[in-house]
């Protein structure tokens, strides 16, 4: 709403607890910008299993290891770049507060130790 400029580390790091500096007010990155990062680190993880699995000996006994882990690796940085790329930040949504029911014994007739 101020349009303050807050530093792309800062909103791929806090991304759950951003405030604006200027007015103290609660922010969220927006869903599509969370999806369209998560898309890429899925792309690209997708893209380095194939080619990592298509180099991979395939007699090797833990050969099948690696393009795994690259492939978990590529997500981990992809899908940080593009968020701090497409971040769109706008205020956080309140969920309403929990009701809190008061506990009270139910009466009933039932079968307690109390009944002689």
């Amino acid at each position: 709403m101020c349009l303050t400029k807050l530093s792309a580390i800062k909103v791929v790091t806090r991304s759950y607890d951003l405030v604006c500096p200027t007015d103290g007010r609660a922010l969220e990155v927006s869903r599509i910008s969370r999806n369209i990062s998560i898309f890429a680190g899925l792309v690209a993880g997708y893209g380095v299993w194939y080619f990592s699995s298509q180099s991979a000996s395939n007699h090797q006994a833990l050969g099948w290891v690696f393009p795994i882990l690259y492939s978990i690796v590529a997500f981990g940085v992809v899908a940080p770049l593009v968020l701090m790329l497409t971040a769109d930040l706008s205020l956080k949504t309140e969920l309403p507060a929990p009701e809190i029911h008061s506990e009270e014994p139910a009466s009933h007739g039932g079968h307690g130790k109390a009944h002689h």
